[in-house]
């Protein structure tokens, strides 16, 4: 049986953790929604946002529920819970090849809101944002999602903020929404797009949003106290992120002459509100970005070491150095057109294997590492 109770607290730090880290450099930067939803136009972005976190609801439901379950000693085996044993291994090391990719991406993110606001060299800039993120994650995941915990709130009340200035702007000057959403739709306005459809561009960031966060959200629902409690936050938090996805959609349409061409949108748009926001934004865009760096750069040398042991701080070490060269020297926007969407169309399988095995036959796919009963916090079989 789940453990009933629910600390409110533990809830709130886990949504604003969950929030933390999807509010990486892609979301942050205003790229992500730009070419996930924007593109199609602000009325079918939103519809398809609503449509991203249906989809999401049912991935956080699973994934947080089953960490706290099994309380896997190495998250990634949540991959051969679902799938079994071959095709498990294949998506784990997918997984962690895909999932520093977007690290990497991230760190180009970094670099580019930096340079975007102060002109101080890109390659600088990321290798400072991946320093700091690596000192975090060298913490450890408990120190980790009590720092994040508490950044993850202020993103959402800065997208507030916009979202309330672009409602302001519209309010004055009506035409607009309809007029900038129609030329966004134009090849003049030079916006890339992650899908050819609207509706499928929602589904897509979805699976997205599966894959680069599966492990991490396996972590989350391990940290709860019970799987009621990992099941809320996760859904909770789904609802506090796509609020903030309308809300950019909605500045982004409506400050689209700012948006135009520019790496870091919602940093144009900030500025554009007010230069004092402006620096306060860039702020809080360096905040989304180390949070999410630090939670991934964790989750990934999770595969390799147990945190705070000698060989973790040495791998991760590695991989940071790789990420911060590689992240120097190729163009942020570019990296999320091609990444995102594959990363998009790989959840596919998976979301299939989680149906199968949570919905459908729960026997599916015997997990084989540890036979011991499943023990809640109150030390109760299950």
């Amino acid at each position: 049986m789940e453990e009933e109770s629910i600390n409110i607290k533990k809830v709130i730090i886990l949504v604003g953790a969950y929030c933390a880290y999807m509010l990486g450099s892609g979301f942050s930067t205003g790229q992500e929604v730009l070419q996930f939803f924007t593109s199609s136009g602000a009325t079918k972005g939103i519809i398809s946002s609503i449509i991203f976190m249906a989809f999401m609801m049912i991935f956080c439901y699973a994934l947080y529920g089953v960490g706290q379950k099994m309380q896997f000693e190495d998250p990634y085996d949540v991959f051969e819970y679902y799938c079994g044993k071959y095709i498990g291994k294949i998506y784990t090391w997918y997984s962690v090849v895909l999932l520093y990719g977007i690290y990497v991406t991230m760190l180009a993110g970094g670099g580019a809101t930096i340079h975007q606001y102060y002109g101080a060299p890109t390659s600088i800039a990321t290798c400072i944002m991946a320093l700091v993120s690596l000192a975090t994650a060298i913490l450890g995941v408990e120190k980790l999602i009590d720092i994040i915990g508490v950044i993850g709130p202020i993103k959402i009340l800065f997208m507030i903020i916009i979202g309330v200035a672009a409602f302001i702007t519209l309010a004055g000057n009506p035409n607009l929404y309809s007029g900038n959403s129609a030329f966004i739709l134009t090849t003049a306005s030079g916006v890339k797009t992650a899908s050819g459809n609207w509706l499928w561009s929602g589904v897509l960031y979805a699976f997205l949003g599966l894959m680069f966060g599966v492990s991490f959200y396996v972590i989350n629902g391990q940290s709860a106290g019970s799987v009621k409690e990992a099941r809320l936050s996760g859904m909770i938090g789904t609802v506090f992120y796509t609020l903030a996805i309308i809300l950019l959609i909605v500045a982004e349409t409506v400050y689209f002459d700012v948006v135009k061409g520019q790496q870091v949108p919602t940093l144009a748009i900030a500025k554009r509100i007010t230069p004092i926001l402006g620096l306060i934004f860039l702020i809080i865009i360096v905040l989304c970005i180390y949070s999410a760096l630090s939670s991934m750069i964790l989750v990934i040398t999770r595969k390799f070491a147990v945190d705070k042991t000698k060989k973790f701080n040495f791998v991760a070490l590695g991989l940071t150095l790789i990420g911060m060269l590689v992240g120097s020297v190729l163009p942020f926007d570019k990296l999320v057109n091609i990444l995102y969407p594959i990363s998009g169309y790989s959840g596919i399988v998976f979301f299939l294997f989680i149906i199968y095995k949570e919905f459908i036959n729960n026997n599916a796919f015997p997990y084989r590492k540890n036979d011991k009963k499943i023990v809640e916090n109150n030390g109760k079989t299950i």
